[in-house]
């Protein structure tokens, strides 16, 4: 488990480095004449390009019984968005105990839907409690929130955690609140402002 961090990095890294090249060698070859982009989900997936965005949670409360102290939990992600994902890495705390254990996970969010201000997104992550044992951490998260502003969104968020290293293992259920700061989505889930080879595009139908 010790180098379980690093190697989730590093295999992120040449993801995007293998999708990089890949769609944009399936652009040069499919290239069309005087028929410009619609739409910002044929933007390629091109790292220096995609916008910064960043994730909290500034409160959440897991299930069940205990303290309350022992049963919130704090996170922040920042990463960049390619149209509907947004690849990020959140730091966080799950209880709030002097003593409480820290994290540090690699996150993929994918906008599943858009209606009119409200936005749908679904979770998956990664990472490592650095707790004596250094246990396992993953993560199933479900997002409501509304586009309250052009780059501000808010919303309920709602999922679990799963831990587990060489001597136990739990589950947890936790329900909060989470904020969202980036480019707004169209109600096609891609990037407002952005198309192929940089031109900003204007769409119809967008968070506002």
């Amino acid at each position: 488990m010790r180098h379980f961090l690093l190697n989730t990095c590093f295999c992120s890294l040449l993801l995007l480095l293998v999708l990089n090249g890949t769609i944009q060698a399936q652009g040069q070859s499919t290239k069309t004449q005087g028929q410009p982009a619609s739409d910002s989900t044929k933007t390629a997936f091109n790292f220096k390009q995609a916008p910064w965005y960043a994730r909290s949670v500034p409160f959440s409360i897991y299930t069940g019984a205990g303290k309350t102290s022992d049963r919130v939990a704090q996170n922040i992600e920042i990463g960049k968005t390619f149209d509907v994902i947004d690849l990020g890495i959140a730091f966080g705390r799950n209880s709030l105990r002097p003593d409480t254990t820290l994290f540090l996970e690699a996150r993929v969010t994918m906008d599943v839907a858009n209606y009119g201000i409200f936005a749908n997104e679904m979770a998956i992550g990664a990472g490592r409690v650095f707790d004596s044992k250094g246990s396992l951490m993953l993560e199933l998260t479900y997002n409501i929130f509304a586009q309250i502003s052009p780059k501000v969104g808010f919303g309920i968020t709602t999922g679990y955690y799963d831990f587990s290293n060489d001597s136990f293992d739990s589950s947890k259920t936790f329900y909060g609140f989470i904020l969202r700061y980036g480019l707004q989505r169209t109600d096609s889930g891609g990037i407002v402002g952005l198309a192929r080879g940089g031109r900003r595009v204007r769409a119809r139908h967008v968070h506002r």
